[in-house]
């Protein structure tokens, strides 16, 4: 029935009524999806940029304030250690970001081209252990670095899929027998191991999509392999390892757990795990709260709206 009223030229309703039809409830639905984000949003400025007096004027929350004022955000820089928190987080994030970053690419190109550079590498090890029957090692290479190449990746990829709150304990465990608990690289590897999995194996499928023919054409115009990778194949993954750095900023700035396991020095506290501290304070009320998660948002929006073309383009795994 439905198909005899909706269904093409012969259907009760013409085509360009259908057209228009699914046309405006597609904007109805954009619209109220667009509400449902943005209404939080709202109410956190709201809230943030209007002093306690003028909040609650009338005892009902005001909506459209009359003025706005930064009285909370001076409150929560002069009597908080919100400005520590902060720098705390853009330190922890930075790192993480650049060492997520570099084990991509590395991992991803080691993943694609490791059939080419692995018998380099297998040689060398024959050769400097050539009292070792060459067999028993080259075999075994063989079969890691050229057979299992595909299952490493996804393998990396199901540890990602593992909740990061299993990682905690160990995680805990190996940073306190090494001595590196309540210190600024304990918190980066730990966030890092949370953000590597995925990014290995978002590089690993770039990397895919760029041929192999660019850098053999360089190679045999004299360029090294670390030069062909260097001017050929790493601006063509821009789109990839922004994304992944995009993603390994996500991660490591919005994290909370991994941080509270090896962080117990409120002094190396970032805003995820600092916030909860200010809220905790008398004198801290609603305006002083969202400002503080307006503070935590202003980062990562600004990220997103200078980068989300390559964002786009990265996760399109260069098909786009």
């Amino acid at each position: 029935m439905f198909e005899r009223i909706f269904g093409g030229p012969g259907g009760l309703i013409p085509n360009p009524i259908q057209k228009r039809v699914w046309k405006v409830a597609l904007y109805v639905i954009a619209l109220l999806v667009v509400i449902f984000v943005l209404t939080p949003l709202y109410m956190m400025i709201v809230v943030a940029v209007q002093t306690p007096e003028t909040l609650f004027s009338g005892g009902q929350l005001t909506l459209i304030p009359p003025a706005l004022s930064l009285e909370n955000f001076k409150t929560l820089i002069n009597e908080t250690s919100t400005v520590s928190y902060f720098v705390n987080s853009v330190i922890i994030t930075g790192a993480s970001v650049l060492l997520s970053t570099a084990l991509a690419v590395v991992s991803g190109y080691s993943l694609t081209r490791y059939d080419l550079a692995g018998k380099s590498i297998i040689a060398r090890v024959v050769l400097f252990s050539y009292m070792i029957s060459p067999i028993v090692l080259a075999i075994p290479l063989y079969i890691i670095f050229f057979r299992l190449k595909s299952i490493i990746a996804r393998v990396v990829l199901f540890s990602y899929m593992i909740s990061p709150i299993v990682l905690a304990i160990p995680l805990y465990i190996i940073f306190f027998r090494l001595g590196l608990l309540n210190q600024y690289i304990s918190a980066v590897l730990a966030v890092t191991a949370i953000s590597a999995p995925f990014s290995i194996w978002l590089m690993w499928q770039y990397f895919q999509n760029i041929p192999i023919a660019y850098e053999e054409s360089a190679w045999t115009r004299g360029a090294s392999r670390w030069r062909a990778a260097r001017d050929i194949v790493l601006p063509l993954a821009r789109p990839g390892y922004i994304s992944v750095a995009i993603f390994a900023f996500a991660v490591a700035w919005n994290d909370y757990t991994m941080v509270k396991v090896v962080l117990n020095d409120q002094a190396l506290y970032p805003l995820t795990v600092g916030s909860e501290l200010i809220f905790q304070e008398v004198f801290v009320g609603w305006g002083e709260q969202m400002s503080m998660m307006l503070i935590m948002s202003f980062p990562p929006f600004l990220v997103a709206a200078f980068l989300q073309n390559y964002l786009l383009q990265g996760f399109n795994l260069g098909h786009g």
